[in-house]
C-alpha cells in the first residue's frame, strides 16, 4: 500500500500524488467513487464506466420494462383521478 499527506486546497479538491494515479491507472478524466466512512476515514474508489455499463445493461435483460412502464402509467392516471375528484368536490 503507498500512502502519501496531501491537502485540501479552497475549492475543495485534493491531489492524488503521481505515483498512485500511476499505479492505479487514473487519469485526468478517470471517474471516482467518494464514501465517508467511519472514524475519519474517506475512500476513493476508481469506477469503471464501461464495466458499470456492461453490468447494467445485463441486469436490465433481466427486466421487462414494459412492464415497469404500464405499472408507472397505472399508478399516474391513479394519481390524476384522485386529484381531479379532489378538484371537483
Amino acid at each position: 500500500m503507498v500512502e502519501a499527506v496531501t491537502k485540501i486546497d479552497k475549492a475543495g479538491r485534493v491531489v492524488i500524488p503521481k505515483e498512485i494515479r500511476a499505479r492505479m491507472g487514473l487519469k485526468d478524466d478517470s471517474a471516482l467513487l467518494i464514501v465517508e466512512a467511519d472514524r475519519g476515514i474517506v475512500v476513493l474508489k476508481k469506477l469503471d464506466i464501461e464495466d458499470l455499463a456492461g453490468k447494467l445493461r445485463q441486469e436490465l435483460k433481466k427486466v421487462d420494462l414494459e412492464v415497469i412502464a404500464r405499472r408507472v402509467e397505472e399508478e399516474s392516471n391513479k394519481r390524476d383521478r384522485k386529484a381531479h375528484k379532489a378538484l371537483r368536490n
